[in-house]
């Protein structure tokens, strides 16, 4: 008898103790959670989501916002303003976010920034919604190396409108054209032999700047490996 009743509580332990522990996990499980790899900063407390912010930086002080925006509501949304305590500011349109739309700010639309900032900081900005949200990020900044290469970094100018694009390239077409053949007969073979000295130099002069220029900017010949892919 002693031997039945032993079994018959050792059995009775293993049907509560199971039971025990899954009540202890709860239903918040990992596998239900939001997790959005990426290399930028997410904020998803508003009613629009920032996800992956970046800021691509093209040389010291100047660069671009990339990531992503997603709008929860059914209304349509704008990001009006990204502004910082640091000094950094962006010069733009709103960037419109249809409801229940997605915006990617590396491709659909151009965020310029500047600042006192450069490759490898971290910048605060807070970023300003048209239903009046603030999103306060720690931003990092990025320079345009592996994934960032396929990001166009030559930002439009502010000052510079398509119209004043055109009628430069007018007049210089004006100008090359009322030189005409007296210009191609002046230059001759002397020309030539001082072009391709000159381009020569100026190759040269490149290749040096990129050498010892700002060591911030320059990309590795390999993209690392993640860790532990040894």
């Amino acid at each position: 008898m002693p031997h039945l009743r032993r079994s018959a509580l050792a059995g009775l332990l293993l049907a509560v103790v199971p039971a025990a522990a899954l009540s202890a996990c709860g239903f918040d499980y990992p596998t239900d959670r939001v997790n959005t790899i990426a290399a930028g900063v997410n904020d998803r407390s508003g009613d629009v989501d920032a996800l992956g912010i970046r800021i691509l930086a093209t040389a010291q002080g100047e660069g671009r916002l990339i990531g992503s925006l997603a709008n929860n509501l059914r209304e349509d949304a704008s990001l009006d303003e990204v502004s910082s305590a640091d000094g950094v500011t962006a010069d733009f349109e709103p960037v419109e976010v249809a409801g229940r739309g997605t915006v990617n700010l590396a491709t659909d639309t151009v965020v310029p920034v500047s600042g006192d900032f450069t490759a490898g900081d971290v910048v605060p900005l807070d970023l300003t919604f048209s239903d009046g949200t603030t999103l306060s990020l720690d931003v990092p900044v990025v320079k345009p190396c592996f994934q960032y290469t396929q990001v166009p970094t030559d930002l439009p100018s502010a000052s510079e409108s398509p119209s004043e694009k055109g009628s430069g390239k007018s007049t210089e077409a004006s100008t090359e054209g009322t030189e005409g053949e007296d210009a191609h007969a002046e230059e001759g073979e002397d020309a030539h032999t001082e072009e391709s000295e000159d381009a020569h130099a100026e190759e040269s002069e490149d290749a040096h700047a990129e050498e010892g220029g700002d060591a911030t900017f320059n990309c590795a010949d390999e993209a690392p490996a993640p860790e532990g892919a040894h």
